[in-house]
C-alpha cells in the first residue's frame, strides 16, 4: 500500500502573519483575555472556492477535498459523533465536502467537537447551557477568536502569498486573514498489470 507522497503546492493564496509570542507568557498568574471575535473565519465549501474550481478545471488531481474533511475521515474510527459528508463523482473525478444544509447545526463538522473521550455519549437534544450543541458553539467561538487574536498585528511581519485570498470580498472586511495551501499528494501508483491508474488528491489546507 502506497503511503501518500506529497507532490507540490498547486496554489498558494492569502497571507501569513507572525504569531504573537506574548501568548506564550500567559499563565494562571498572568492571564490574558480572549476577546470574542465578531468577524468571519472562512471555511467555505469547495464549490464556493474559485481557486479550487480552477484547479478542478486544470485537472491537477483526481480527488478534491479540504483539511477538515480529511481530518474527520482519518479520525472516524474514534469519533463519538456522526457527521455528514457528500461524495460526488463526475467522470473520473471525485469531490468530497461537507453536506450543505440550510440549518448548519445539523452538521457536526461545522463545530468543534467536545467530550470525544467521554465514556458516555452526551445526547444532542440537551438544550441546556451544558448541552453538547451549546458547548460545541462555545468551543468554535473560542477557537476562532484565538486564531484571530494570536496573530501579530504588525503588518511588516506579514507575508503576502502568491495569490490573493479567494474568499475576501472587500479589503476592509473584518475577517481572519490566513494562508491557504492547495496541496497535491499521490495516493496510488499506476499499475499496468492490473490496469490501475495513478491517483492524486488535492486538499485545501
Amino acid at each position: 500500500m502506497l503511503r501518500p507522497v506529497f507532490l507540490r503546492n498547486a496554489a498558494v493564496c492569502g497571507e501569513l502573519s507572525a504569531y504573537d509570542e506574548s501568548w506564550d507568557r500567559v499563565s494562571a498568574k498572568k492571564p490574558k483575555a480572549v476577546k470574542p471575535f465578531s468577524g468571519t473565519t472562512f471555511e467555505e465549501p469547495i464549490w464556493d472556492d474559485q481557486t479550487m474550481i480552477d484547479l478542478m478545471q486544470e485537472g491537477v488531481a483526481d480527488i478534491y477535498t479540504t483539511d477538515v474533511i480529511v481530518a474527520a475521515i482519518m479520525c472516524a474510527a474514534k469519533s463519538n459523533y456522526s457527521w455528514d459528508i457528500e461524495i460526488k463523482k463526475f467522470g473520473s473525478q471525485i469531490f468530497i465536502d461537507k453536506r450543505q444544509d440550510d440549518d448548519i447545526e445539523n452538521n457536526i463538522l461545522n463545530y468543534q467537537t467536545v467530550g470525544e473521550t467521554a465514556l458516555e455519549h452526551q445526547p444532542n437534544d440537551d438544550k441546556t447551557i451544558n448541552g453538547i450543541k451549546a458547548l460545541m458553539r462555545e468551543a468554535k467561538g473560542i477557537s476562532e477568536s484565538f486564531l484571530h487574536y494570536a496573530l501579530d498585528s504588525d503588518v511588516t511581519k506579514q507575508k503576502q502569498l502568491d495569490q490573493e485570498n479567494p474568499f475576501i470580498e472587500d479589503e476592509d472586511q473584518v475577517c481572519t486573514r490566513v494562508g491557504y495551501y492547495y496541496k497535491v499528494w499521490k495516493i496510488q501508483e499506476a499499475d499496468e498489470k492490473t490496469g490501475k491508474p495513478e491517483k492524486k488528491v488535492c486538499i485545501r489546507c
